[in-house]
């Protein structure tokens, strides 16, 4: 399936969250659009934080904490 189909079912699936009224597709098909966008970025980051620089699965027992922080009034 391609970007505009994906991106046409989208927009349908808002339209029907909004109760299926008329007018507003090019609203729905550009919020689309930006849902699309937003969705294949993060898969885009995940795949790169998954292999090293050549493809190759990383191995790493790193786990990602956030620092704490503390502010004193």
């Amino acid at each position: 399936m391609g970007r505009e189909d994906e991106i046409r079912i989208i927009a349908y699936k808002l339209w029907e969250v909004e109760g299926c009224l008329n007018g507003r597709d090019c609203e729905h098909w550009f919020r689309a659009e930006l849902i699309w966008e937003e969705q294949h970025k993060q898969k885009a980051v995940a795949k790169r934080t998954e292999t090293g620089p050549k493809g190759v699965a990383k191995q790493s027992s790193k786990v990602m904490v956030p620092k704490k922080t503390s502010k004193r009034l």
